[in-house]
């Protein structure tokens, strides 16, 4: 019990000691900033709408999948799993995490939908509660709060039941258009305050896993599994994201208007994934999915506010991902297109013969080049390879192979450098000396001392393929590193676990990036993941939680990227509404470290909010308050630029205007005697 309640507490700490022992292990590590990125997930979802990773909904009386609109929403009674952020597998105990970490979800979320129904809770644990439903008939719609306390497991299933989705349609008809905003965010919001800061330090951001690029691809040729067009994509208004071929053949992951929005917020670099089976192959296709989603990255539509990537962004662009790997689909679906192709005759892929293999192989960097050539024509002249940076991803362990397709692909289309931006590998280490065994009783010294020399192993493969990128003269980059325990091997799973929390792992990862990437000429690396859960299936995330940044491998990455780290302030305590005629004052708690405070007011609980004063002291009194009307506020601190949460919302409502008669008060005059 003593060693669960220390490792609990150190995922409530700074971790001060932490980083200094990073620094002092690290003297030689210097930043490399602007050439370090991330790959997105969400853990827990980046989103201020949780709802936005709601499942598709289900029938109550068997749990198969309800009908549904165009959309995705129900048109029946229904139940959802609006979020499930427990431990590994707490569905399938034992929990390979020892203190079964999961985020903090608590606190009164703001939950709504189009329509009337009785909301409950389904196969969730005991202490959630649900509460102040109204439904209002105007709006058609029905709003509730919904409570987490504390420590409650992160598994949150509604099911709704006697439905009426409009009025007068009638009961079990479904609903629509369901929100769950996040405690003190405004509906307005996005994305949420602290991912967004947890991307201050990157370069650029990886999409691989946002846009489901892994998604099940089926074989080439097959019924629905052949090409998928942009008619076919995920859309903002899905009910769920990514709601894969139950909406639409090509409905994966988070829709594209996202990438931008998150883009243009952080102005950050973005890394793309192109679906292995999307449609487009010459400049000439305009119709086709490539053509049409470089047009809106361009210029946006209707939902970006018809605003495309900032200007000053520049898009890395990936054929899918790890086409050589056969543990995915796209393997096999870009094998079977490169054979279908030279069955037919007249391909170019047999040019200099070899096997099917070598055909898919190359049929992987055309697809490379032709994707760059249609956006290149998209952004127009002089963008390819400077804006627009095709990107030639390949297995590590095999660096000849990188040249031999350069060496076809000059053969075929001339100097790749002049139409690849660069070549890209995977740079982990893992642990698989210990992993792979029946059993073991490693430590966590013996955990990070094996990974140590995997890192130093995988060296050899960097210095080799270093070389042939300047053979062609081209990038040398990382699409995916960091550290690897996955596997799904649940061998010595607690200290594997342990590792990944421990100090020695910072310090492991500056010097995997530093000496055994970038000493060897690497050019830009792309850490795998911002934040994910700790368990067999791997421990990716620089953190388990995107709130949690001060652990000892995001701090590697601060240092490495010369990120001058800066907490976000605690939110502002205990906000208080005192009204005085037509006067509010608001007090609060001062907040540890702010130097400034951001007053909000709206007329309806959970925002929108505008900013009525910025101060660097508490306290505030509001005398524009509009009387007789009720006003909500919150308060939140800042840092160098860093908001924290807002504060606890206050209601209050100003007195009524003063009266004026119309005509002056005459003084009653005493009766004559």
């Amino acid at each position: 019990m003593a060693t669960e309640l220390r490792e609990t507490h150190l995922h409530k700490v700074c971790y001060a000691v932490i980083l200094a022992v990073l620094l002092l292990s690290s003297a030689a590590a210097q930043p490399y900033a602007g050439r370090i990125g991330v790959e997105i997930t969400d853990q827990p979802t980046a989103f201020v709408d949780v709802a936005k990773v709601l499942r598709q909904f289900q029938l109550a009386s068997n749990e198969a999948p309800a009908p549904m609109d165009a959309s995705g929403w129900p048109t029946t009674d229904a139940y959802t799993v609006l979020f499930d952020y427990r431990a590994v597998p707490a569905w399938a105990p034992p929990i390979d995490d020892p203190v079964a970490f999961q985020p903090d979800m608590s606190g009164t979320y703001k939950l709504s939908f189009n329509g009337q129904a009785t909301v409950t809770f389904r196969d969730t644990t005991a202490g959630a509660t649900l509460s102040n439903q109204i439904y209002d008939v105007a709006t058609n719609t029905t709003s509730a709060d919904l409570t987490i306390p504390s420590g409650t497991p992160n598994l949150i299933v509604l099911n709704f039941s006697s439905t009426v989705r409009t009025p007068g349609a009638g009961t079990n008809t479904g609903i629509t258009n369901l929100k769950c905003i996040r405690p003190a965010y405004p509906s307005s919001q996005i994305f949420a305050t602290e991912f967004l800061n947890a991307l201050a330090p990157f370069s650029h951001m990886r999409f691989m896993g946002w846009l489901d690029t892994n998604y099940d691809a089926g074989d080439y040729g097959d019924p629905g599994h052949h090409i998928i067009e942009w008619a076919d994509r995920a859309l903002p208004t899905d009910a769920w994201m990514g709601g894969d071929s139950v909406l639409r053949p090509g409905a994966h992951g988070v829709p594209w208007e996202y990438v931008i929005l998150l883009a243009n917020q952080v102005n950050k670099d973005i890394w793309i994934n192109i679906p292995v089976s999307a449609s487009g192959a010459q400049p000439t296709d305009t119709a086709s999915y490539i053509y049409q989603l470089a047009l809106l990255l361009k210029n946006g539509n209707a939902f970006t506010g018809n605003h495309g990537l900032n200007s000053n962004l520049n898009i890395y662009i990936e054929h899918s991902n790890e086409v050589w790997n056969p543990g995915f689909s796209q393997f096999a679906w870009n094998k079977l297109a490169a054979e279908d192709e030279v069955n037919q005759g007249g391909s170019i892929l047999n040019q200099g013969g070899g096997t099917a293999d070598d055909w898919a192989k190359r049929r992987h960097a055309r697809r490379v080049y032709e994707i760059g050539q249609i956006f290149a024509a998209v952004f127009g002249p002089g963008s390819l390879n400077t804006r627009v940076r095709p990107v030639y991803a390949h297995w590590t362990i095999f660096p000849a192979g990188y040249d031999g397709i350069l060496t076809w692909m000059q053969t075929n289309y001339g100097d790749p450098k002049n139409y690849f931006y660069g070549i890209a590998q995977t740079a982990y280490f893992n642990d698989q000396t210990i992993s792979s065994l029946p059993s073991s009783s490693a430590s966590v010294a013996d955990v990070l001392a094996a990974m140590r020399t995997d890192s130093d192993n995988g060296k050899t493969y960097a210095v080799q393929i270093d070389a042939v990128a300047k053979k062609w003269g081209l990038k040398h980059l990382v699409y995916e590193g960091g550290p690897d325990d996955g596997g799904g091997s649940t061998t010595d799973i607690a200290n594997r676990i342990r590792a990944n929390r421990d100090p020695g792992m910072g310090a492991l990862l500056l010097h995997h990036i530093s000496d055994n990437w970038f000493a060897t000429g690497g050019d830009m690396f792309t850490y795998f993941v911002l934040s994910s859960a700790y368990s067999r299936y791997g421990c990716w995330g620089a953190t388990e939680d995107y709130r949690i940044p001060v652990t000892p491998k995001f701090q590697a990455l601060y240092t490495l990227t010369g990120y001058d780290f800066i907490a976000m302030p605690p939110e502002p305590a205990a906000l208080t509404a005192t009204v005085s005629g037509r006067q509010v004052a608001l007090s609060w708690g001062a907040s540890a470290g702010a130097t400034g405070y951001s007053v909000q007011r709206g007329t309806t609980s959970g925002g929108p909010y505008t900013v009525l004063a910025t101060l660097t002291t508490p306290g505030y009194t509001d005398t524009s308050a509009m009387p007789g009307v009720i006003h909500y506020y919150i308060v939140t601190a800042s840092v160098s630029g860093i908001d924290s949460l807002a504060s606890n919302e206050v209601s209050a409502q100003a007195g009524p205007p003063r009266r004026v008669s119309p005509h002056p008060v005459q003084p009653r005059r005493a009766p004559a005697r």
